[in-house]
């Protein structure tokens, strides 16, 4: 027989002992979106040679949530994508899902004594307002924020070459070498040191940080660009809701096995060969019984805070090792009202569909947005749904709605409380543990824990793969010349 037809038969052979024994055991923790791409990225990366436990406590989906009101369902948290989200884009095609469709709605900001800037039904009309306001600086603000996504969206063909990144420095420089800068400096000061007015910061762009993330300009300036963007057009959301996306990328792979128990500890064991070994303790579903799985990898996709519902121990590591961040989330509550808005008290004629507060100290309301089921547009929808810093009294719920019907409150820890002192959150916190929500100390989104997920995903596989495909090597080389004088 050729020699060199052996050979090859020999490490075919070997590659594919190799190969399954390169099979990792992986423990995801949170099946909200970002645990949900994770997944979904690391099976296409191993070729769909791996097995995942998810750990979820409570709900697959997370944060994107419903809530039921009359028999239909209504958006609870994340309800918007941008349409540039190309994550979000590639999902709902690939699970078969559909864009829900959103009707034309007029919105005004709004500062407790009256309405700044209003909207009007016919768009000429509203542009005219906003150079009469405010010049052309809302247009050369919006070409800037647009420059920011395009500039971003390197990101994309990066991880489609298999880059990777191990903190949120690295992963921001690489885009653009200022990005990170823009994570110490507060929104109004970076857009005022550019040449924008006060009066457009503290009414448009405050509006926009408000509304989506409960807080002021002395955010860091680039969760405000995030912000912005979400203001723009063509903005759509997934039918059926949001959450049908981290639902369906989990329940259809084959390789994801539910676990309905909550991740109490992880235990850093040893490393064994080349693989990591991690010990997983969880409650089962009666909350009472501990169990332990081991791992090779475990990727953290839940807030590792210390105001988190779920706090999670690390045993076995450095003892100067501390997996936990400094910040805290901050806490909304969202209301939902079945009624007719009062337009009256906000020194309305008529009503308006979106109320944005740039005072919320003095309106009490973060915004008030007349809502359309996960379904589609309702005519005439009586439900609003409220987001505020703080729980509202009946009493000003009454006096800003009539016929009331039903009100309904959640409060959420939505997103984190940001500032201009960002610690260097890590993707990456030992051997083969990572860390998903990293991503969230730059901007918390559907889109850009979609990205996280990709990134540690390439991270585990080429780390996990790369040290297999060594020991094995070294393996082959020691081996093969002993089978092949058998051979000959």
């Amino acid at each position: 027989m050729d020699f060199h037809i052996i050979f090859l038969f020999i490490l075919l052979l070997e590659r594919g002992i190799c190969f399954e024994k390169c099979k990792p055991n992986i423990a995801i923790i949170g099946g909200g979106i970002g645990g949900a791409a994770t997944s979904h990225f690391l099976t296409e990366l191993f070729h769909n040679n791996l097995n995942i436990d998810l750990y979820e406590a409570e709900t697959i989906g997370g944060r994107l949530a419903t809530v039921q009101i009359d028999n239909n369902e209504f958006e609870a948290s994340g309800s918007i994508i941008h349409p540039e989200n190309k994550y979000m884009q590639e999902f709902v095609k690939l699970l078969g899902l559909e864009h829900r469709p959103n009707n034309d709605e007029r919105s005004g900001i709004w500062n407790g004594n009256e309405f700044v800037f209003e909207e009007s039904n016919i768009n000429i009309i509203s542009v005219a307002k906003l150079l009469y306001k405010y010049g052309i600086q809302p247009f050369s603000l919006n070409r800037y924020i647009n420059s920011i996504v395009n500039n971003f969206a390197k990101i994309y063909s990066l991880q489609d070459a298999g880059k990777s990144f191990e903190n949120i420095t690295s992963f921001l420089t690489v885009m653009n070498a200022e990005y990170p800068k823009l994570l110490q400096v507060s929104i109004k000061k970076h857009l005022l040191n550019i040449g924008y007015s006060e009066k457009i910061i503290d009414e448009i762009v405050k509006a926009s940080l408000v509304v989506n993330y409960g807080q002021d300009t002395n955010v860091h300036s680039f969760i405000a660009c995030v912000s912005l963007a979400g203001a723009g057009f063509d903005l759509w959301s997934v039918k059926g809701g949001n959450k049908k996306v981290p639902e369906h990328l989990i329940y259809r792979n084959k390789n994801v096995n539910i676990v309905s128990s909550r991740v109490d500890k992880i235990v850093y064991m040893s490393p064994e060969g080349f693989k990591n070994l991690y010990a997983v303790f969880h409650y089962d579903k009666d909350m009472k019984t501990v169990a332990t799985s081991m791992y090779d990898i475990v990727i953290v996709a839940t807030p590792l805070t210390y105001d988190h519902k779920f706090p999670i121990v690390f045993d076995g590591f450095l003892d100067n090792l501390n997996f936990y961040s400094p910040e805290k989330f901050h806490k909304t509550m969202v209301t939902f009202v079945k009624a007719d808005l009062k337009p009256h008290y906000f020194g309305l004629l008529e009503e308006i569909d979106n109320i944005l507060s740039c005072e919320p100290n003095k309106t009490l309301i973060n915004s008030i947005g007349r809502l359309n089921t996960v379904e589609g547009i309702m005519k005439h929808s009586r439900i609003w749904k409220i987001f505020s810093n703080i729980p509202l009294k009946s009493e000003i719920i009454n006096e800003m709605f009539s016929n009331i019907n039903e009100v309904k409150e959640i409060t959420w820890n939505a997103h984190p409380e940001y500032s201009t002192e960002v610690h260097e959150a890590k993707f990456k916190l030992h051997n083969a543990l990572y860390y998903v929500n990293a991503i969230e100390w730059v901007a918390s989104a559907m889109e850009m824990s979609a990205i996280s997920g990709r990134n540690v995903a390439i991270l585990a596989h080429e780390e996990f793969s790369q040290k297999c495909h060594r020991k094995h090597i070294k393996e082959m080389q020691t081996d093969v010349p002993k089978k092949i004088s058998i051979e000959l």
